[in-house]
């Protein structure tokens, strides 16, 4: 009986991590999905340049969420800066400097890496579509008030 019940709960943890992962997993996809489902109907993409732009958006996404992933921890690495200086008053600026670096590596490859897929999705548009894609990501003008 005891060992019964013990294969009983195995067999339901089993089934709930399944059921857990493909959960999670169809969940990314469809974000993924939806980062540029709003191009099919706002530049009114064909099925075909739909499809590509998705394909070069899937091939782009892993190097990205890996660029995304350093500046997070480096992100942490600064704010552990931060913390020990404003705490203890002392900063150890070789490491400060060595973090520093590594962050302009990250920017200039997430910039690189960023540019180089607004570069092969307009390539995929037409003129029209391509103007209207390349004012969407161009940021409004910072506003002051006087």
């Amino acid at each position: 009986m005891k060992s019964a019940f013990i294969l009983l709960l195995g067999l339901l943890a089993g089934i709930a991590a399944h059921v857990g992962w493909f959960t999670w997993r169809n969940a990314s996809e469809t974000r993924a999905n939806d980062v540029v489902a709003w191009m099919k109907t706002d530049l009114q993409l064909t099925d075909e340049q739909f499809a590509r732009i998705r394909a070069l958006h899937d091939r782009s996404g892993p190097q990205l969420r890996e660029l995304a992933a350093q500046a997070a921890q480096m992100r942490a690495e600064f704010e552990t800066f931060e913390r020990v200086r404003r705490t203890e008053g002392r900063v150890d600026f070789i490491a400060f400097a060595r973090c520093l670096e590594i962050w302009r590596h990250i920017d200039r490859d997430w910039s690189a890496a960023t540019r180089q897929l607004v570069d092969s999705t307009a390539g995929e548009l037409t003129p029209e579509q391509r103007a209207r894609y390349l004012t969407r990501l161009t940021p409004d003008p910072v506003r002051t008030v006087n």
